[in-house]
């Protein structure tokens, strides 16, 4: 007589829930285990008003070391990341703000490095919940016994600008929408005017000089805004004004091939044909 076994599909369905419970739990009391290092360097920003600013650390393994670890997800082993993100909102008013950032993360007999450090600039330009800007502004990159640096004792400087095109989003369409984009900046806080020479902040910093330093970022608000496409606007002794390209239907509206004709765009409630300066009386009709 032959003994059958069947296995139910629920119970299939059990066994693959206790298997992902299992993982999950493992995952859990090493978290409750993991920490991060005592070196660690402090970064200090200051921004101007309206400005937030988030910093992204990541680690990766020490070399030498896999740090796998089981993903319930994906159904194998992964290389374990990690990121620490400190996120400082906007307020009305400049501000400054600094941060411990750890050089090492352990977890679960795996050494990991502080590998970059990100940095994220929000802000907003205006009421509407749409008006806001982010910039990824740059960063660090943390290397090993490198033979060059590019971040010396001075602190970092970059230059925010508001970049404005007039919108094709449902939302906002026909109208003044910005872009944020900030650069790195010298001494006299003057950025290229040759666009491939230009650079976000930041640099390559060697790990051995970090502990215990305090690296500074600074971002200041241009008081001048450009065109997000050079191409698509006019400067005129009142003001910026976007080409009609080849029609009112034109995504694009370039300049080149027509410098005579201008489109509309709507500006706080009114039909305006110059940026910033609108002078045209009366509300828009939508």
């Amino acid at each position: 007589m032959k003994i059958r076994f069947w296995l139910l599909p629920g119970l299939v369905l059990l066994l693959g829930a206790c298997s992902w419970v299992g993982s999950a739990a493992r995952n859990s009391i090493e978290d409750v285990a993991s920490r991060y290092g005592r070196e660690h360097f402090t970064l200090v920003v200051s921004v101007p008003p309206n400005f937030g600013f988030t910093s992204k650390a990541q680690y990766s393994p020490k070399e030498g070391q896999d740090c796998e670890v089981y993903s319930p997800g994906l159904g194998g082993l992964v290389t374990r990341q990690q990121q620490k993100s400190d996120k400082f909102p906007a307020k009305g008013v400049e501000q400054t703000v600094s941060t411990e950032i750890p050089l090492e993360y352990h977890i679960a007999g795996c050494s990991m490095v502080l590998t970059r450090v990100s940095y994220e600039v929000n802000a907003t330009y205006g009421a509407d919940v749409w008006d806001h800007g982010l910039d990824h502004a740059g960063g660090l990159a943390i290397v090993k016994n490198a033979s060059k640096t590019t971040l010396d004792g001075s602190e970092q400087r970059g230059l925010c600008t508001w970049l404005f095109q007039i919108s094709v989003a449902k939302a906002k369409k026909g109208a003044i929408e910005k872009i944020l984009s900030c650069n790195a900046a010298d001494e006299k806080w003057q950025v290229p005017e040759n666009k491939p020479e230009r650079r976000k902040p930041g640099g390559v910093a060697d790990r051995s000089s970090l502990p215990g330093k305090v690296i500074k970022l600074v971002l200041r608000q241009s008081s001048e805004e450009r065109p997000a496409i050079g191409d698509a606007w006019q400067k005129h002794a009142e003001g910026w004004k976007p080409c009609l390209g080849k029609g009112i239907n034109d995504p694009y509206g370039f300049c080149r091939g027509n410098t005579k004709e201008f489109r509309t765009f709507k500006l706080n409630g009114r039909e305006c044909t110059v940026y910033p300066n609108c002078t045209e009386q009366g509300a828009f009709n939508e």
